[in-house]
């Protein structure tokens, strides 16, 4: 084998987020508006020079196999979905783990492909999707949901209907130019400066679910007709109204779990909304990491964030999905 280049892009929940759950989709079915964005996870897999498996992630570790490896996804991926003996693995992503953009299953889908690039083999985005949400879900039996692994998988704003037979179906949403060019400068993130397990956030959640809890059931049904709602406004351009169900989604996502929407989230709340924000959601489980704030007066929103040392992380949508950056002779 060669050298082989990967990313993968991070996202930004517009809708739904919680009901792509297995616990919930499996019962009652789930629906999630998402945009892949221009920020990502970067991966080098290469021959390894000496017999032994290198690893380069948040810490340097060295293997003799697979199953020793420390790190669970790619001790995961490794094992189930390589047989072409010891490699080196390097990443690096734009944004630190635990910020609510997906960088758990954009971290996934990117090493698989990295693995299927390099044994010559090539799926399909769905099968790379569902790959990866197979090693999160079902082997490491992680509460999280299907999202963030098919919005790295396959690029741009889509709408995600996850099924109780867990087939998914998705669509690319039909945005006029007006509605891409709010996305890129009207829609800002800015970071919390808290970093949270999304797995642990959720588990409370399945258990809930799994029990049979009724106001869970109600709070998820009302989350995916914002979902629902949300991918209309998006196609109508009715920014406006946008705004509105960002509000009304953090409030839905504060009532589902304790600690899902900290003070820290608030104040920033607060002072994006004395600075011309007609719209603000938690972005990811809750618990801390970014918040998408929508405004008509960038400037000034800026302004006001920069004031209280909130760094924002400007982004575009990514339309290209999971891609190979190999350099070809």
């Amino acid at each position: 084998m060669s050298v082989v280049v990967t990313r993968a892009p991070l996202r930004v929940a517009l809708g739904g987020g919680g009901t792509d759950l297995p616990s919930h989709y499996r019962r009652r079915g789930g629906f999630v508006v998402s945009a892949a964005i221009d920020k990502y996870v970067n991966m080098v897999t290469s021959p390894a020079f000496r017999p032994r498996y290198v690893l380069n992630h948040l810490e340097r570790e060295e293997a003799d196999t697979p199953q020793e490896i420390r790190h669970p996804i790619l001790r995961a991926a490794l094992s189930r979905h390589w047989n072409g003996g010891p490699i080196e693995i390097a990443s690096a992503a734009d944004v630190p783990p635990g910020t609510g953009l997906g960088s758990s299953g954009a971290y996934t889908v990117c090493v698989l492909k990295s693995l299927e690039l390099a044994s010559g083999k090539d799926s399909s985005p769905a099968e790379l999707a569902e790959a990866a949400c197979e090693i999160e879900i079902e082997v490491l039996e992680r509460s999280v949901g299907k999202q963030d692994q098919y919005a790295a998988a396959h690029g741009g704003v889509r709408a995600y209907t996850f099924n109780p037979d867990d087939s998914v179906d998705m669509r690319p949403l039909e945005l006029s130019q007006e509605v891409r060019t709010a996305l890129r400068d009207e829609f800002l993130l800015f970071y919390s400066g808290k970093e949270r397990s999304a797995s642990d956030l959720l588990s409370y959640q399945v258990s809930r679910t799994l029990a049979g809890d009724a106001e869970v059931e109600r709070n998820l049904a009302r989350t995916e007709e914002l979902a629902r709602e949300t991918c209309a406004a998006l196609e109508a351009g009715e920014l406006g109204r946008l705004g509105e169900l960002m509000d009304e989604q953090l409030e839905v996502k504060r009532a589902r779990a304790p600690g899902a929407v900290p003070e820290e989230i608030d104040e920033l709340r607060d002072r994006a909304k004395g600075a011309g924000a007609l719209g603000v959601m938690l972005v990811g489980a809750g618990g801390g990491g970014f918040v998408l704030v929508y405004t008509r007066a960038p400037a000034e929103t800026r302004a006001a964030m920069e004031a209280v040392n909130a760094p924002e992380l400007r982004f575009d949508v990514d339309e290209d999905g999971c891609a190979d950056l190999t350099p070809r002779p």
